[in-house]
C-alpha cells in the first residue's frame, strides 16, 4: 500500500495517527542499520517535534513532514516516529534502556 503524506490532516496529533500507519511501519530502527536514533520526542501532542542522533554524532530536529535521509516523516508520536519511502512505512523507536 503507497502512503501518501497528504492524505494526514496537518493538526494530526499522536493519538489521531492513522491505524494504517501503524500498521503498515512493521520495520524498527535495526532496519535503518542503526544509522538514525531517536532521541526523544517534545513539544505539544498537537504538534509534536522528535530529537534524531546520526551515526556521526549529529543532531537534528524535525517534524512531520520532513525528510531525514531520504524518508517523509509521516507521524511523531511519544516514543516512535514512522517513516515512509516508495510506499515502505517503518517505525524508529527510541532505544530501550539498558537494564
Amino acid at each position: 500500500m503507497r502512503i501518501d503524506q497528504n492524505n494526514f490532516p496537518e493538526s494530526m496529533t499522536q493519538e489521531t495517527t492513522p491505524a494504517h500507519v501503524a500498521q503498515d511501519a512493521t520495520q524498527h530502527t535495526d532496519a535503518l542499520g542503526g544509522a538514525l536514533t531517536l532521541l526523544g520526542t517534545f513539544g505539544p501532542n498537537a504538534d509534536l517535534s522528535a530529537l534524531l542522533k546520526y551515526r556521526n554524532g549529529t543532531t537534528e530536529t524535525i517534524r512531520r513532514g520532513d525528510t531525514v535521509r531520504g524518508r517523509t516523516v509521516l507521524a511523531i508520536e511519544e516514543s516512535r516516529i514512522a517513516l515512509s519511502r516508495n510506499g515502505q512505512s517503518e517505525w524508529l523507536e527510541m532505544p530501550r534502556p539498558a537494564s
